[in-house]
């Protein structure tokens, strides 16, 4: 065998140095953007996760208010205040409209009889915060007379 044949035989038995430089570059760049695509789905698996658990708080909330407002036999503004599962909330109700049912016939005396006032229809102002997370929620809340 000469030694020209033999050299070549050398060469071509592994890889160069820019291949393996090349291919050290790609393998970087590949674990760097799965990194990166791991970390934002995790931040964002992380936030969503504290929105479901928020969202979740301030439905109780609703029905603590609502219970407050129906079942103190409301007629009057009122507001109140509390800590629900690390979320602290404010609420208060303001009057939109208050009225009686329907007129009803009295066969007795052949007339149509006005009924007392006993609905009353309320806007609530509801604001939750949790940490530096603050919402102000607006809706209508019915009560009545009992």
């Amino acid at each position: 065998m000469s030694m020209r044949a033999l050299k070549s035989n050398n060469r071509q038995r592994g890889f160069t140095l820019v291949e393996v430089m090349i291919a050290g570059v790609i393998l970087i760049m590949t674990v760097t953007a799965m990194t990166m695509v791991y970390r934002t789905a995790a931040l964002s698996s992380g936030k969503a996760s504290d929105n479901v658990n928020f969202s979740g708080t301030v439905g109780m909330i609703f029905n603590t208010i609502q219970g407050h407002v129906r079942g103190g036999n409301a007629t009057k503004p009122m507001n109140g205040s509390g800590n629900l599962a690390d979320v602290d909330y404010r609420w208060s109700t303001e009057l939109i409209d208050k009225k009686g049912a329907s007129e009803k016939f009295d066969i007795d005396e052949g007339e149509w009889v006005k009924q007392p006032i006993r609905f009353y229809l309320w806007q609530v102002e509801l604001t939750v915060t949790r940490g530096s997370k603050v919402r102000v929620y607006h809706y209508k809340e019915l009560s009545w007379e009992r």
